[in-house]
């Protein structure tokens, strides 16, 4: 069995940091015995408070939102990583083949495979076409620009991309030498898909509860669904929202929008157990987000049987098929309330959707896609 090193910005183990995607990838790889070893490579990670503070200020920005750093995006950033990056490699057995999460580091004497869930230049296109990504909006483009040529040297060392999405693979494949490398992985899910029962379905049909999950609240919609319950309330008496988001992200009009709805619950901080609780218990997961990576979270809620609304851009119409497993409107309320009417039309059609959802799902488990990294990994070794 090949030993494959997992290096990325912060503990890998650690369940409960900002993505969950490095501990759902170390502890698959672990399981399937082919984890070497984890390395932590943010070059401030060992800083005392008033040393990583002063140490800040140069990079610090305040406007009209507040006060946000542009360390990351500085070269010297990567120029720190970089070099705690080879310092752990000189300093450890050497493994067969290397993982990073993201275009943190270059290794020149070992094979490194680089998991993308986002392209630079993407971002660079959206705010040079005057588009809102609600990510970077307040990042120049020109510091953006700096960061986008690591990335170019990352990837063109690289003996593999693995990306998230067809969108990000073909924007790579546009500017890269070797466009070949670049290998369509997905983003896994940590949930096991479930058995749908007749009387599960029933209950979610007749008894409508939406679910919104999204930290980002106003990026990923939540004004959107907030706006789309509203309209359909009418139509659907029954139907409840449930919206789990940072409370203290969301603008004055979303927060007078929800304490003047009875048949909304907010929620913050839900923990990965609670958080299946929910899916078990709702009907349909709705999520038009203006700008997504990829949307590892519509899968999640797919693998509980939920039909799925997300929105016609970035890469959700690769997971999202309209009448097969939910729909992709315009992410404007009048659309998304329309299709949200449009899955609880018929019970025949819900059960479709959801058995539907749960196929889908199956194919981003964490465990089938780190068998793809794996596979391409085998193969650029033999």
């Amino acid at each position: 069995m090949k030993k494959i090193d997992l290096y990325c910005e912060g503990d890998c183990w650690n369940p409960k940091s900002w993505s969950a995607t490095p501990y759902e990838l170390s502890t698959t790889m672990k399981k399937f015995e082919s984890l070497n070893n984890t390395y932590n490579i943010y070059p401030f990670e060992n800083e005392n408070f008033v040393y990583h503070h002063l140490h800040n200020l140069p990079y610090l920005r305040i406007d009209k939102q507040g006060i946000y750093s542009l360390r990351k995006f500085y070269p010297s950033y990567y120029k720190k990583s970089q070099k705690k990056a080879l310092e752990l490699y000189e300093s450890n057995p050497k493994p067969d083949s290397i993982i990073t999460m993201g275009h943190i580091a270059i290794f020149d004497q070992t094979p490194y495979f680089t998991l993308q869930d986002l392209d630079i230049n993407i971002v660079i296109k959206w705010k040079e076409e005057k588009k809102t990504t609600y990510m970077f909006d307040r990042f120049p483009v020109p510091l953006l620009k700096k960061s986008e040529q690591f990335q170019q040297e990352v990837f063109e060392k690289a003996a593999g991309i693995f990306v998230s999405s067809e969108w990000i693979k073909n924007n790579i494949c546009s500017y890269i030498n070797e466009p070949q490398k670049v290998v369509v992985t997905g983003i896994g899910h940590r949930y096991s898909t479930i058995q749908l029962t007749k009387e599960m379905l029933v209950t979610r049909f007749e008894n409508p509860v939406l679910i919104f999950i999204g930290r980002d609240g106003i990026r990923k919609g939540v004004d959107i669904v907030i706006e789309a319950f509203k309209q359909v309330k009418s139509e659907l008496k029954n139907i409840k929202l449930k919206i789990v988001t940072s409370p203290d992200q969301l603008p004055k009009h979303a927060k007078k929008l929800i304490n003047n709805l009875p048949d909304i619950e907010l929620y913050n901080n839900v923990v990965p157990e609670k958080l299946a609780e929910m899916y078990i218990n709702s009907s349909l997961f709705v999520m038009p987000s203006r700008f997504e990576p990829f949307g590892k979270v519509f899968l999640e809620a797919m693998a509980f049987g939920l039909p799925v609304i997300g929105a016609n851009s970035c890469a959700m119409s690769e997971f999202i098929i309209d009448d097969y497993n939910g729909y992709t409107p315009s992410a404007n309320p009048e659309e998304v309330g329309e299709k949200i009417k449009e899955v609880f039309k018929s019970f025949e059609k819900y059960k479709m959707f959801s058995k539907n959802a749960i196929i889908m799902s199956d194919k981003y488990t964490e465990e089938n896609v780190v068998k793809k990294m794996l596979s391409v990994i085998d193969d650029h070794l033999s």
